[in-house]
């Protein structure tokens, strides 16, 4: 037998070394998108971005039509691993169910459109794109779930890479070749590399053998306890996501759209490390619970460590902001940039946290959470856009939000982390030294350097 604290190292390696796989591809997403941006701005425009990125969130919308049979087939296989093969058999057939009536709605929509307003205008390139890459979303989103539950970590990082990043910056490289590319021509080019993504990941299930025909009805269960909740709290993070996009695009344009997600996008990048994280930590948390070492080693990373990492950097934004954009380089960038770093550390550690409600079946609780702080998110964000303050307000307020929401989060958790005073702590602590990037440089170094010796302090005690 091997004793505890052996075991302990061995799920330790297990949650860097594969964290560390389904992370590589994301470092090299980061490279790409860096590549990507400026290439599109400068050739296209800022309003022809925009249009691109209003494609991709609606795509990121469709994922809620798998109804969550991705996550619950990942839970489901790790509750009863006997029954792995036929769960997976069980999630394409739902899902493969899901798309035939889509199909069929479209084509009534078609023909009603016909009958009662003789012309197909409705369905131009746009909303037939917008058809076809949601079928092709939900498929990814169950085949995601069927290779996180078979642990198959390589193969997810991979496909993640091609389906996430290299499907929405390739097409933009390509402009830099061919200059006369239309956005439907990009969006296009987009779809075409997500279904060879998803294509491939079919031909590896089949091949591999990871599905047994059955009649059995166990994720069928699962799904009914637990697919709603994952369904309607995955509406709801992207209503946050999202929602102040789209009142932005509606409002300010789509230029005012590009100068905000920008930024926004690459510090997101962050949560790809929390995505490889929160990847291994739900099959392993299903299928073992009580075990808090990696939830709580997991949770140390986001909250401890990677802030330093970012706030060290913040100095440095504007000269890689100004080679990077060029004459697209703004100080409201610079500024969005800076609260936006804030913000993905906040959101990475939340979705940790969300990891552990999902591998507990409690969804429905952090759905109550963010049911909660929703109205009142909503009116303020739609006060302040109507009124026209500054993107960077509209920035504060969603930094705020997430704190608001990590917090909430960190209490529900409160008997199973294990630092949970010095999170709270050390998370005002950012948000202070922050402020300081903006008012006082000697503030923010003295502050920064400060919480880095408490850090290592306690670290070697």
């Amino acid at each position: 037998m091997l004793s505890k604290n052996l075991l302990m190292k061995i799920k330790f390696r297990n949650l860097i070394s594969n964290s560390t796989i389904l992370s590589l591809p994301g470092l090299i997403s980061i490279i790409i998108s860096l590549i990507a941006i400026p290439i599109h701005l400068n050739i296209a425009g800022p309003e022809n971005y925009g249009n691109y990125l209003i494609f991709h969130f609606i795509l990121m919308i469709s994922l809620n039509l798998n109804f969550g049979i991705g996550k619950s087939t990942a839970i489901s296989i790790n509750n009863f691993p006997k029954y792995k093969k036929i769960i997976t058999f069980k999630s394409i057939f739902y899902t493969f169910n899901i798309s035939i009536i889509l199909i069929l709605i479209a084509l009534i929509t078609i023909i009603l459109s016909i009958l009662f307003f003789k012309n197909l205008e409705i369905f131009n390139h746009f909303a037939i794109n917008i058809i076809i890459g949601s079928i092709i979303t939900i498929f990814f989103f169950t085949f995601e779930g069927i290779f996180q539950g078979w642990k198959k970590f390589k193969y997810l990082s991979i496909f993640n890479l091609f389906f996430n990043s290299i499907s929405f910056s390739l097409p933009s490289i390509i402009l830099a070749f061919f200059e006369d590319l239309r956005l439907n021509d990009l969006i296009f080019l987009s779809i075409i590399i997500k279904f060879a993504a998803v294509i491939s990941m079919f031909l590896i299930i089949i091949s591999s053998g990871l599905i047994k025909k059955s009649e059995n009805k166990i994720l069928y269960h699962n799904l009914t306890k637990n697919g709603k909740w994952i369904s309607l709290n995955g509406l709801l993070n992207q209503l946050y996501d999202l929602l102040d996009k789209y009142l932005i695009k509606f409002f300010l344009g789509p230029i005012a759209l590009a100068s905000y997600s920008i930024p926004q996008q690459i510090t997101g990048k962050l949560s790809i490390f929390s995505k490889s994280f929160s990847a291994y930590l739900l099959p392993n948390l299903s299928d073992k619970k009580g075990n808090y070492h990696d939830f709580n080693f997991s949770l140390n990373f986001f909250i401890l460590l990677i802030p330093i990492i970012i706030l060290l950097l913040i100095p440095i934004y504007p000269n890689i902001l100004r080679l990077w954009l060029g004459k697209s380089y703004t100080d409201e960038i610079l500024a969005l940039t800076k609260i936006f770093s804030l913000i993905a550390i906040y959101s990475c550690t939340s979705h940790i946290l969300i990891t552990k409600f999902e591998a507990d079946k409690k969804l429905n609780n952090n759905l109550k959470i963010e049911t909660s702080l929703m109205p009142f998110f909503l009116f303020c964000l739609y006060f302040i856009i109507l009124n026209g303050y500054s993107l960077t307000i509209v920035s504060i307020l969603v930094l705020f939000k997430e704190l608001i929401l990590l917090f909430v989060r960190f209490y529900y958790f409160r008997n199973q982390i294990q630092k949970i005073k010095k999170y709270y702590l050390f998370s005002l602590i950012y948000l202070l030294i922050l402020w300081f990037s903006f008012f006082n440089d000697y503030l923010f170094y003295s502050s920064l350097i400060t919480l880095i010796i408490i850090s290592l302090k306690n670290e070697f005690k």
